[in-house]
């Protein structure tokens, strides 16, 4: 026998609570245009809180959407595969349907929004997104909740968001080369404008500022968080004459390709050069030797984006914007105490 909690609002309860016509709710659930945006929200979300279901809505059984944004770069990241693999396993527990939507990098048009309007309650879940303002105001009008997951730049004050404490991490991992004896320690950032390398730097600066320690220009590259990158830059700097004893990488992919430039060189790692990556990827256990690394949250992340994206669409807002999740140091076998950077080699 139905119960309370069972029973279908019905379309006055719905205006009632959000002070409007039963004419505008009408229009809202049958998706008229004619509706303020403002308004639009303040109706839908007393529809999700209400569970009220329309009759396309019915027939999908209430099934929620969400729709993962994703860009074709993203998913050679094993970051971003990992992030994806916690997203479906936050879908599926919740009964949420999952649906990937790439939107292009060059070029990018309108048309990915228009394929995102679905005919349920439908979510926003952005994976390492470039969204500008336009787009999130986009959204904002038509009342689908955005979750942003490990964002290239910093979110606005309106848009929901979660990350790692990548400058905690790239504290902790310069403060273990410090606490190994390191004094003349490199880093090798990815993206140059992205939040996370930002981070990991000022993390990397901060411990070796808080030793009395400057970081030489000739200890610091630029890189893109690839493999390649970390070649190339670890050639740079261990080809200088004062090379460093140890090399902060912001990517275990950078950090293999450490550990390749180190045996071209002829460098015994740890011995000579102690190697240091972040992510905590299955690179970082596959490597020889394996990676000391800092570990961010990649899987957590995504289940999290999730839920807060569900709880955005029944109207339950969280009261903190943007988290955090924290990252955790793994010690390996690629760091050792300080030596002599010319013994052995």
């Amino acid at each position: 026998m139905p119960t309370d909690a069972d029973r279908r609002p019905s379309l006055a309860e719905i205006a009632g609570e959000a002070g409007v016509s039963i004419s505008t709710v009408s229009k809202v659930v049958n998706g008229a245009a004619d509706v303020a945006p403002d308004t639009r929200i303040r109706v839908e979300n007393v529809l999700r809180k209400k569970r009220y279901l329309s009759p396309k809505q019915r027939a999908r059984n209430d099934i929620a959407t969400i729709v993962l944004l994703i860009t074709n770069s993203t998913m050679t990241s094993p970051h971003a595969v990992e992030i994806l693999r916690g997203v479906m396993r936050a879908a599926e527990s919740n009964n949420l349907e999952l649906v990937l939507l790439n939107q292009p990098e060059e070029n990018p048009d309108a048309k990915w929004f228009e394929r995102i309007r679905r005919n349920g309650p439908t979510a926003v879940v952005a994976m390492k997104s470039r969204l500008g303002a336009e787009d999130r105001e986009r959204l904002r009008q038509q009342g689908i909740p955005l979750v942003e997951v490990d964002p290239y730049h910093v979110s606005d004050r309106q848009t929901y968001s979660v990350g790692a404490t990548n400058f905690a991490g790239g504290l902790a991992a310069t403060q273990y080369l410090l606490d190994l004896g390191h004094t003349r320690i490199g880093f090798l950032g990815g993206v140059a404008d992205t939040q996370a390398s930002l981070a990991r730097k000022h993390g990397y600066l901060a411990a070796l500022s808080g030793a009395g320690i400057v970081a030489g220009d000739d200890v610091v590259e630029q890189g893109d968080f690839t493999y390649e990158s970390g070649l190339a830059a670890a050639l740079e700097i261990l080809r200088r004459s004062a090379r460093p004893t140890a090399l902060f990488a912001a990517s275990d992919a950078q950090a293999a390709g450490v550990l390749e430039a180190a045996r071209l060189l002829g460098l015994a790692v740890p011995a000579n050069l102690s190697v240091i990556g972040f992510d905590d990827q299955l690179v970082s256990r596959m490597t020889a030797p394996r990676l000391t690394t800092v570990r961010q949250p990649s899987e957590e992340m995504g289940v999290y984006a999730v839920t807060i994206a569900q709880q955005l669409l029944l109207g339950n807002p969280p009261v903190v914007v943007h988290t955090d999740l924290a990252t955790t140091l793994i010690e390996r076998d690629s760091t050792g105490p300080a030596n002599n950077p010319d013994k052995n080699s």
